[in-house]
């Protein structure tokens, strides 16, 4: 089955021992491919966003809005911060105005 991103952005991230976050964004690779997750885990003490790959997704649940992962709660928020990952420096600079 086929997701649109757009609607997918916001979804519960459910690991094997409770719910951890939210989806806040992806990241993909040159060929376009949708290579992580990012989760924002704000909800709970000590949150930050991290990356997940997308092997670690076991399935998507449209209706009730929540992807399931393979993953325990300890392992996403021991899950490497979005400021690690490689990422084109210009997609993470603000937006500016030059008058």
């Amino acid at each position: 089955m086929v997701h649109k991103m757009s609607k997918v952005i916001g979804f519960h991230v459910q690991a094997f021992d409770g719910e951890i976050g939210h989806v806040d964004d992806f990241l993909f690779d040159e060929g376009w491919g949708v290579r992580s997750l990012v989760v924002d885990t704000s909800n709970w003490i000590g949150g930050k966003w991290v990356v997940i790959s997308t092997a670690e997704v076991e399935k998507i649940d449209s209706p009730e809005k929540r992807i399931f992962i393979r993953l325990t709660r300890q392992q996403v928020k021991d899950s490497p911060p979005v400021d690690a990952a490689d990422i084109e420096l210009t997609e993470t600079l603000p937006p500016f105005v030059v008058i």
